[in-house]
């Protein structure tokens, strides 16, 4: 069994082009995190350490053990913060792209935890465009944006197609809010640094070489505390390397399992 947990905004049915090519060797799950149930609200969460309570509570409902757990960005986090406290849970990890940042950031948010809600990535989740009247108009409209140039077409009609839902109205509107996209960005992820070398379980640790969020300081200091790692970076893709650049993750997945 292989977990995939997903990223803050995009639902775990976006990674088909990583995810299809690995259902050949691996009987492949993902949970959907909370926002996307019906009925959740943002108002309900606290820290990302939610998310990781949701997960271990969906994993032992499945009865899973030994399970080799997958995670992008906020997956990364929720699966890393699990690993060490129910290591019977996971017999290997792959993190790709975590949301690790610098201690001397960290700091800084514990001490100041309003200053979240003025971040500029934040005010641009809030602003996001969540409406849309047909899929070919959000694919054409996404095709446009800097943040998807590196994407190949499929992969970004898989967000287009898996992204949007159809409403009630007859159009189609983000199924991931963002509301609850925009509050996960306002709780950054505490703990991390002293968590990773509690971690026992075979690690692949992967990056994106253009990653505007797992820095270069954060990537030395996270070899420094988890030595027994595998690190991989890949060349020319950035935060969303599972979308950019599907096959060279799988591949660094399959070098790394197959051992």
């Amino acid at each position: 069994v292989l977990h995939f947990a997903h990223p803050n905004a995009y639902p775990p049915a976006c990674f088909a082009p990583l995810l299809t090519p690995l259902t050949g060797n691996y009987h492949v799950i993902a949970m959907h995190h909370r926002p996307l149930w019906p009925a959740s609200e943002p108002e309900e969460f606290e820290s990302w350490q939610i998310i990781a309570d949701d997960l271990r509570h969906f994993l032992e409902q499945q009865g899973a053990e030994q399970v080799i757990g997958v995670g992008h960005s906020l997956g990364a986090v929720a699966t890393i913060k699990i690993a060490w406290q129910q290591p019977q849970l996971f017999r290997a990890l792959v993190l790709i792209e975590p949301v690790f940042l610098e201690p001397q950031v960290l700091q800084m948010v514990a001490a100041n935890p309003e200053v979240t809600e003025e971040l500029p990535m934040v005010q641009k989740a809030r602003k996001r465009r969540d409406r849309w009247p047909d899929r070919q108009t959000a694919f054409d409209h996404y095709r446009a944006k800097k943040v998807f140039e590196r994407w190949p077409d499929d992969a970004l009609w898989s967000y287009v197609n898996e992204g949007l839902a159809e409403t009630a109205e007859g159009d189609l509107a983000l199924a991931f809010s963002r509301e609850w996209e925009a509050k996960i960005y306002t709780r950054f992820p505490q703990g991390i640094w002293e968590e990773l070398p509690r971690v026992m379980q075979p690690t692949l640790a992967i990056r994106g070489t253009e990653s505007d969020t797992l820095s270069v300081g954060a990537w030395a200091l996270w070899q420094e505390l988890q030595p027994g790692a595998t690190f991989v970076e890949i060349a020319g893709a950035g935060h969303l390397a599972p979308m950019e650049k599907p096959l060279e993750v799988v591949a660094a997945i399959n070098d790394f399992l197959n051992q």
